[in-house]
């Protein structure tokens, strides 16, 4: 969960970065917003399966937390929006 958390922040940071320069930063934008997403929705995934049967219960921290990272799918972009920038930026032939 670390590492996705850590690689999710460089990638974020890098777009950034890109955006501060006035350089193109959409497709980084994308990777950073996809894997970000999918790295919250694993470790949530993955936490609620640590806690066992509390990580289910509504009153619990993990299972906000899933419901927040599950939310970011649909939210602001979906993720197959994302993966269609980011085909699109690498020059594939997507409609």
């Amino acid at each position: 969960m670390e590492v996705m958390t850590e690689a999710a922040r460089l990638l974020v940071y890098r777009a950034a970065w890109l955006k501060e320069q006035g350089l193109p930063f959409k497709q980084e934008a994308a990777v950073a917003k996809l894997y970000a997403t999918e790295a919250a929705i694993t470790a949530t995934r993955e936490a609620t399966q640590v806690f066992g049967g509390a990580g289910f219960m509504d009153e619990t921290l993990v299972s906000r937390h899933y419901r927040d990272a599950k939310i970011l799918e649909i939210g602001e972009g979906t993720s197959e929006v994302q993966r269609l920038v980011i085909g699109r930026g690498l020059g594939l032939p997507i409609r």
